[in-house]
């Protein structure tokens, strides 16, 4: 039943939106009155990057026990930036997306416990008005590592908020962290 009731709002919301089309011409021949269009309101575009790239770092560092961990895999990213094509091409942007994701496996140094790394960072940024900049970032990452050997995997978390109000200093609204040895 629940599929039929979205269905028939579907087609509720389809037939509502042709009907506001509708004008109180004579019928479909009758001439249109001229007016704004989608791409004369729409000035913003966005372009949207994507790349697999290999990795191999070493700067992990085991929080449960302290050893460091080599870790290779890949390296997934995404990048959605926003605003006129002009800014664009000129490297600005009123708003930026990036995605992040890292699969891969490793050692420990000392004890050569094999590892599994899963981790996803987000960001988001606004920048909407250059000469009255209300800017805001958020940083929002979760690492899970598991480990073959008990009480070494770990799941880290951390996010980050941060608020400038046009001609104001800036607030930070969020900020946490916290990291869990299992």
């Amino acid at each position: 039943m629940r599929s039929l009731t979205v269905t028939l709002t579907g087609v509720a919301m389809v037939v509502a939106a042709l009907l506001t089309g509708c004008g109180t011409e004579a019928g479909p021949t009758a001439e249109s009155v001229p007016g704004l269009t989608a791409d004369a309101t729409d000035h913003n575009v966005a372009d949207h990057f994507k790349s697999v790239t290999p990795v191999t770092f070493s700067d992990g560092v085991n929080p449960c026990n302290g050893e460091q961990i080599t870790f290779t895999g890949t390296v997934e990213s995404q990048v959605t930036v926003i605003g006129s094509r002009e800014m664009l091409d000129a490297g600005g942007f009123l708003h930026r997306e990036y995605q992040q994701h890292v699969q891969a496996t490793g050692a420990g140094s000392e004890t050569g416990a094999t590892y599994t790394i899963n981790d996803i960072f987000h960001e988001s940024f606004d920048f909407p008005n250059g000469s009255a900049p209300h800017v805001t970032l958020g940083d929002h990452a979760t690492t899970h590592v598991t480990s073959d050997l008990p009480g070494l995997s770990f799941t880290a978390h951390f996010v980050f908020h941060l608020v400038v109000p046009s001609g104001k200093d800036f607030k930070v609204t969020t900020d946490l962290d916290w990291v869990k040895c299992s």
